[in-house]
């Protein structure tokens, strides 16, 4: 497992929009934090020598649940959906979505990307192949509650899962270093 701690928080501190979320998810907001999200990990893969295509206002990769096409620092590449759970350092989870209020499968199932990069604010970076956090929530779903979220308009439905147990099968984790004053 990657973990690389050689870099200051300063490198990764842009600040993200104010979420005071009560009960219900506004997609205005949430796009933002995403994208605020979305040029932080640029921002750690650019570092490490990668350079990022972004694919994610074009249909075709939208459909598929692809946010940037990848180029290793080898040439080869990798598509990616990258998601921002700021909620994930308080609970200790991250969110699968499982469906929606139509009972249409969400990015949890239907994805196409190589990678899922989860950024968890003021804490960790995660990568982690698809297959291996599908086949987590298939093991670990009778021990998951049901969680059903409000947005504006509609609801999804998905299982908290522990970070830990993420952890366990990342193929990449960067921990943002602690800082004391």
């Amino acid at each position: 497992m990657y973990n690389n701690n050689q870099h200051n928080k300063a490198e990764f501190s842009q600040q993200l929009p104010p979420l005071s979320q009560k009960q219900e998810y506004d997609f205005q907001t949430q796009n933002k934090v995403g994208k605020t999200g979305e040029a932080i990990v640029d921002q750690w893969l650019q570092i490490h020598g990668y350079r990022i295509e972004d694919v994610s206002d074009l249909p075709q990769y939208q459909k598929a649940g692809i946010d940037r096409v990848l180029i290793r620092p080898n040439g080869s590449t990798a598509t990616a959906e990258y998601k921002t759970d700021i909620k994930a350092k308080q609970t200790g989870n991250l969110f699968f979505e499982a469906c929606d209020d139509r009972n249409r499968p969400c990015w949890g199932w239907t994805s196409k990307a190589d990678l899922w990069i989860f950024f968890i604010p003021q804490q960790e970076i995660l990568v982690v192949e698809p297959g291996k956090f599908r086949l987590l929530v298939s093991q670990q779903q009778p021990e998951l509650s049901q969680k059903v979220v409000p947005n504006r308009g509609y609801s999804v439905t998905g299982l908290p899962v522990p970070l830990v147990k993420v952890r366990n099968i990342a193929s990449h984790v960067f921990k943002f270093p602690d800082v004391l004053f």
